[in-house]
């Protein structure tokens, strides 16, 4: 049985409001600034998720992992969650924030996703993002060999950054590497919430980063032109690793908590 692996920061404040984190892939629940979670605990409570497959979620690995998989999770994630929550992603949990919140719309309070396109691989219609090619070339590379695979990757994210190298090594002292990755690659290449989107009923805040060597930042634009009213996209600068950058962390946190405050009026 599919079981979930959340940890929980409970808020400082009564009746703190909920916050659900969803990390990137490669990571575990608690791999978020430190200063994030400080003080992000101070008016939330928060909830740390592994995504499927990774840190000490119970997922093994499955071949070519199809949507249905991560809907099952997405659904045993959402009966697990208080009535009401909002949800901060990166990445690849940027992706499955945005699904969960559609998903659930009568529940979810806000949205908040980081270094997240709407598809991270390009389609018709859809430039701005990574070639097909690349993330297959990256697949297979990680089949033959996920530890060095996914040290490469860490440096990929740390490309843009103020000092490359010593975020490469902070990154690469957060990964986990297990078989069970490959699903979170499958859903790289087949997650497309284009259409999704602009049918995202709560407060949604997208912030991209303009070195990000993953997700382009002219993807912004695009996003923007889908957006409906409640919906921003904002463009930042740094790496695909934007919340750990000790230049803009603390700004970017600050503009999370004016946003979540706006939001919860």
């Amino acid at each position: 049985m599919m079981e979930l692996s959340i940890q929980r920061y409970p808020g400082k404040r009564p009746c703190s409001p909920t916050l659900v984190l969803l990390h990137g892939w490669g990571y575990h629940k608690t791999a978020w600034p430190e200063i994030w979670l400080q003080q992000l605990a101070e008016r939330y409570d928060l909830w740390l998720v592994d995504l499927p497959g990774h840190g000490d979620d119970s997922c093994q690995a499955v071949s070519d992992a199809d949507l249905s998989t991560l809907d099952a999770w997405l659904q045993k994630l959402g009966a697990a969650l208080p009535a009401r929550y909002s949800l901060l992603g990166w990445s690849l949990g940027g992706q499955l924030a945005m699904r969960l919140a559609h998903q659930q719309s009568n529940r979810v309070q806000s949205l908040i996703c980081l270094a997240c396109n709407l598809s991270f691989v390009q389609r018709d219609g859809w430039p701005e993002a990574m070639p097909v090619n690349v993330l297959t070339q990256f697949q297979t590379a990680f089949a033959r060999l996920p530890e060095k695979t996914l040290q490469r990757f860490c440096a990929l994210q740390a490309q843009g950054s103020e000092d490359p190298m010593v975020m490469t090594k902070l990154l690469r002292s957060q990964v986990h590497c297990r078989p069970s990755l490959t699903m979170g690659l499958d859903w790289l290449a087949n997650l497309d919430l284009r259409e999704t989107w602009p049918q995202i009923t709560c407060p949604t805040l997208l912030i991209l980063a303009e070195q990000d060597a993953l997700v382009p930042a002219s993807a912004v634009d695009t996003i923007k032109a889908i957006s409906v009213q409640h919906q921003g996209a904002n463009l930042l600068a740094g790496s695909h690793a934007i919340a750990w950058q000790e230049g803009t962390n603390t700004s970017l946190l600050l503009g999370v908590f004016e946003f979540m405050e706006a939001a919860h009026v």
